[in-house]
C-alpha cells in the first residue's frame, strides 16, 4: 500500500505507522530483531499479587512504585587466549522492577580485569523467557538459573528487602551461595596479598623497615632526620632579598635577586628580579634548587662537575648563615642579603631571638639630571604650540583642559581700567578688560570718546598675557583671575593699568567662587577685620566709632573706605566693596554699625581673645587660623568614622532621586533649564537645585536625603555646574560625576 521511493520527503509516511522503536541489547544476537514478549493468562501477575495483599488496585500501584528486587548473580565466559585460565566467572547484579516487570543487569567494574564494556549489560526492559513468555517475580530466587539472550545467569544471593518480599508472597528463599572461583581471581588475590604496605617496628632504639618478603632493613640517621624534617617543615620557605654587584667585571651590573631557603630539605634556590626594560631574558631561575656548599679558604668547588664517584663532604649553607647584612659566596659570586619577608622574620625571631630586621638601603644614585631650558618664544603661533615643537619631534596639538572649559564655559569677568602714570594724554582714556576663565585669556577694548582725539576700538586681541615682575621682566606665569580685582595694578605689554571697577555680573561670579578670588572671600575678609579690631595697635575699632560723622549709627562706603585708607590697613577696594555688599541687605549704600559689630565682633569672641589684644593683628589672625585648622581636623576625623554610613545613605537617596527623575523627566529638564537661564553665570548650584526640588517639582525627599544628594552632586571642587554638563550627569554620560552605577 505504501510501496514507493525511499528518497526523503517522497514517501507516504511509513515512519508514522512504526510502533517498535527498541534497540538490540549487548547480549542479543547481531542483526536479529527481538520479538516482543508474549504474555499468558496463566502467568502470575505481580500487580495482582500485591492487590491481593493490600486489598485495592490503587494501593497496589502505590506500594510497588520504585520497589526493586536485587540479586547477586554470575555467568561463566570462556577464555581461549590465556594459558593461565580456561574460563572466567563474571559477577553481575540483576534488578527486577516490580511496578512493570522489567529487568536490568549490570556488572560492577573490576580493577585490572581487562574486560571492556563493564557496567550496564542489559538495559531495563521486559526480557522474554525461553518459551517467549515474560519473566515474573516467581522465576527469581537464590539458586535459580535464568537465560537472558543466550547467557545463563545463576542467582546466588539477594538483599534483605528481596528476601522479605519473596517470603511475604509465600516463596521460600534458600541460604546464600558462594561465588565459584577461577584461576585469574586467585592469582590476583595472591599478588594483592604480597603488596603489603611497609610497617615500622621499634625496639632497642633501632628503626627498621619490614618489606613484604620479610626482610628488615635498618634506616640510617640521615634518612630518619630527613623524614622528620620533611614532615615538620613541608611547604615552609624562607625568602631573602639579595643583591649581586658585578660592576667590577666588564659589562657588569647590579643584579637584584630573591633567595628561597626550603626548610623541608635545606635546599636553596635563587631567582632574578628583572626590572622593566632591562634587556635580559627572563630565566626561570638563577641558581636551581639544590644544597649549596660553603666556600672554604676562598676556594670554589662544584661537586656536580666532579668525575669522582666518591661523595664529597663539606658543610652546606643552612638558615643559621642567613641574616640581613650577611654576605654569601655561592658558586664564586658574592650576594648581599638586604631584606626578608614577614614569615622569615617571624621564623628567625622564634628560632634565634633576633629583633632587628631593618632593611639595608641599596638604592644607587642615578645620573645627574641635566636641566634643559626651553628656547624663548619665537613669535609664531601660540606659545604652547612653539613649546610643543621643542618637546616632541612629531608635532602634537596641545591638550586642552576640558573639565575647566566645561566648568567655566560662560564665565567672563569685565573690569574698567585706566592707565597709570603722569601722562595727561592718557589720563582720560578708559578701557574694558574681559577675562575668559575657560582658557585664561583676556582682551582689552577701548570705548570711543568724543573730542578725545583717540580712535577707540580693540586695544588687545584675545590672548594669554604674562605677568611682569618688579624688575619689569616677564615671570613666565600668565595673569590669573585672582590677580584682577578693584584697586589692583596690572602691567600688560609694558602698559600699566589700574582696575577701577567691575560690573555686577563679575562681582556676583567672584563671590560665588570665593576659593578662586581671595578679594571676594567674605569669610577671609571678616577674619582679617576681626583680627584688626581685636588688636589695639591697629586702631580700627576706635576709627570706626569716630567715622560716624552724622551720628546715624551706620557707615556708608565712603566712610568705610576713608577709614581704611587713613589707617593704611592692607584692605583693597575690592575687599571693602565685598564687605559693604555683604552687610548692605537693602542696597541703600550704608551698613548698620550694630549689625556689623554683631557679625565681626560677637561678645564670646571678644572675651576669648581678650588676653591677646596687645599683640599685632597679624599674630592674632595667625592664632585664629590655627584654631580654625584644628577644628577642621577634628571634624574630618569625626566624618571618617561615619563615612560608611554616609555612603550607604547617599546611594539610597541618589537611587530614590533618579527614580523620581525618570518618572517626570521632561518636567525636570524644563525646570532645570529655567533655573539656569535665570542664574547670573548660567550654572546650577546647590541653592538652585534645592529650590527646584522643593518649591517647583515638589519631590517628597527628607532633609537628610536632600543633603546626601547635594553632597554627591556638588563636590567641593565643583560647586556650580553648567546646564549641559548637569544634563549629562543626570543621563549618566558625564565623565566628571557618576550618579548611576
Amino acid at each position: 500500500m505504501f510501496a514507493g521511493t525511499k528518497i526523503p520527503g517522497m514517501g507516504f509516511g511509513e515512519e508514522l505507522l512504526r510502533t517498535d522503536f527498541r534497540k538490540s541489547q549487548l547480549l542479543s544476537k547481531t542483526g536479529v530483531r527481538d520479538a516482543p514478549p508474549k504474555t499468558t493468562l496463566l502467568q502470575q501477575d505481580t500487580m495482582r499479587v500485591a492487590n491481593t495483599q493490600l486489598g485495592s488496585q490503587e494501593s497496589a500501584k502505590l506500594s510497588l512504585d520504585r520497589k526493586v528486587l536485587r540479586f547477586q548473580a554470575f555467568f561463566k565466559e570462556g577464555v581461549h587466549e590465556s594459558p593461565q585460565e580456561v574460563d572466567r566467572v563474571r559477577k553481575c547484579i540483576v534488578y527486577y522492577f516490580l511496578e512493570d516487570d522489567t529487568i536490568a543487569v549490570s556488572e560492577p567494574k573490576q580493577d585490572n580485569s581487562g574486560i571492556p564494556g563493564q557496567g550496564a549489560l542489559i538495559k531495563r526492559h521486559a526480557i522474554p523467557g525461553p518459551n517467549g513468555e515474560t519473566y515474573s517475580y516467581e522465576h527469581f530466587n537464590i539458586g535459580a538459573q535464568l537465560s537472558f539472550y543466550g547467557k545463563t545467569l545463576k542467582l546466588v544471593d539477594c538483599d534483605l528487602f528481596t528476601r522479605k518480599f519473596l517470603t511475604g508472597v509465600g516463596i521460600e528463599v534458600p541460604e546464600p551461595e558462594e561465588f565459584p572461583g577461577d584461576n585469574y581471581t586467585r592469582l590476583r588475590q595472591q599478588v594483592g596479598a604480597s603488596m603489603v604496605a611497609r610497617k615500622h617496628k621499634q625496639g632497642d632504639n633501632n628503626d627498621f623497615v619490614s618489606a613484604g618478603g620479610g626482610r628488615s632493613t635498618k634506616l640510617t640517621a640521615e634518612q630518619i632526620h630527613g623524614t622528620k624534617q620533611f614532615l615538620l617543615h613541608d611547604k615552609k620557605v624562607l625568602r631573602f632579598f639579595c643583591i649581586w654587584d658585578d660592576r667590577t667585571n666588564l659589562y657588569g651590573d647590579v643584579r637584584l635577586l630573591t633567595l628561597h631557603y626550603f626548610l623541608a630539605d635545606d635546599t636553596i634556590e635563587i631567582t632574578e628580579t628583572n626590572p622593566p626594560n632591562c634587556g635580559r631574558d627572563p630565566f626561570p631561575s638563577f641558581v636551581k634548587r639544590s644544597k649549596v656548599l660553603k666556600q672554604v679558604d676562598g676556594k670554589f668547588s662544584n661537586p656536580s662537575a666532579s668525575l669522582s664517584f666518591k661523595k664529597e663532604g663539606g658543610a652546606h649553607l643552612t638558615h643559621e648563615d642567613l641574616r640581613i647584612g650577611a654576605e654569601l659566596t655561592i658558586f664564586g659570586r658574592k650576594f648581599l642579603i638586604y631584606d626578608c619577608d614577614e614569615f622569615t622574620q617571624q621564623f628567625l625571631r622564634e628560632q634565634y631571638g633576633l629583633t632587628d630586621f631593618t632593611p639595608i638601603n641599596i638604592s644607587q644614585p642615578g645620573p645627574a639630571k641635566i636641566h634643559v631650558e626651553p628656547p624663548p618664544y619665537n613669535g609664531f603661533g601660540d606659545e604652547e604650540d612653539s613649546l610643543g615643537s621643542w618637546k616632541h619631534l612629531v608635532l602634537k596639538a596641545p591638550k586642552k583642559d576640558v573639565q575647566k572649559y566645561m566648568q567655566h564655559a560662560n564665565h567672563q569677568l569685565k573690569f574698567e581700567l585706566k592707565m597709570a602714570g603722569g601722562d595727561p594724554t592718557n589720563a582720560s582714556r578708559k578701557f574694558v578688560l574681559t577675562y575668559f576663565m575657560a582658557d585664561d585669556t583676556l582682551s582689552i577694548f577701548e570705548p570711543a570718546q568724543r573730542n578725545s582725539g583717540i580712535t577707540g576700538g580693540r586695544f588687545l586681541q584675545k590672548q594669554k598675557v604674562k605677568k611682569v615682575g618688579p624688575d619689569g621682566m616677564p615671570t613666565g606665569e600668565c595673569i590669573q583671575p585672582a590677580d584682577l580685582y578693584v584697586g589692583a595694578h596690572v602691567t600688560i605689554n609694558t602698559h600699566k593699568f589700574v582696575v577701577m571697577a567691575a560690573d555686577e555680573r563679575s562681582l556676583e561670579l567672584m563671590e560665588h567662587h570665593p576659593h578662586q578670588f581671595p578679594s571676594s572671600n567674605i569669610d577671609a575678609i571678616i577674619t582679617k577685620l576681626r583680627a584688626m579690631m581685636l588688636s589695639n595697635s591697629s586702631g580700627l575699632r576706635q576709627a570706626f566709632e569716630r567715622a560716624d560723622r552724622d551720628g546715624s549709627g551706620a557707615l556708608d562706603y565712603g566712610e568705610f573706605a576713608h577709614t581704611v585708607e587713613r589707617l593704611q590697613l592692607p584692605l583693597s577696594e575690592q575687599e571693602v566693596m565685598t564687605v559693604m555688599r555683604y552687610f548692605d541687605k537693602n542696597s541703600d549704600g550704608a551698613v548698620s554699625w550694630h549689625e556689623f559689630m554683631s557679625m565681626v565682633m560677637p561678645p564670646e569672641l571678644e572675651y576669648q581673645y581678650s588676653s591677646v589684644k596687645d599683640q599685632r593683628w597679624e599674630e592674632i589672625r595667625a592664632i585664629a587660623e590655627q584654631q580654625e585648622h584644628d577644628e577642621i581636623d577634628r571634624l574630618k576625623h569625626s566624618m571618617n568614622d561615619t563615612a560608611y554610613h554616609l555612603n550607604s545613605v547617599t546611594d539610597q537617596a541618589v537611587r530614590s532621586f533618579l527614580d523620581k527623575f525618570n518618572q517626570r523627566r521632561a518636567l525636570c529638564l524644563d525646570t532645570f533649564r529655567m533655573i539656569a537661564d535665570h542664574s547670573p553665570d548660567g550654572c546650577i548650584g546647590e541653592p538652585e537645585f534645592r529650590k527646584a526640588l522643593q518649591a517647583r517639582l515638589k519631590f517628597a525627599l527628607t532633609e537628610t536625603s536632600l543633603r546626601a544628594i547635594c553632597y554627591k552632586l556638588f563636590p567641593q571642587n565643583l560647586k556650580r555646574i553648567p546646564l549641559a554638563e548637569f544634563n549629562r550627569i543626570l543621563n549618566g554620560t558625564s565623565s566628571m560625576i557618576q550618579l548611576r552605577h
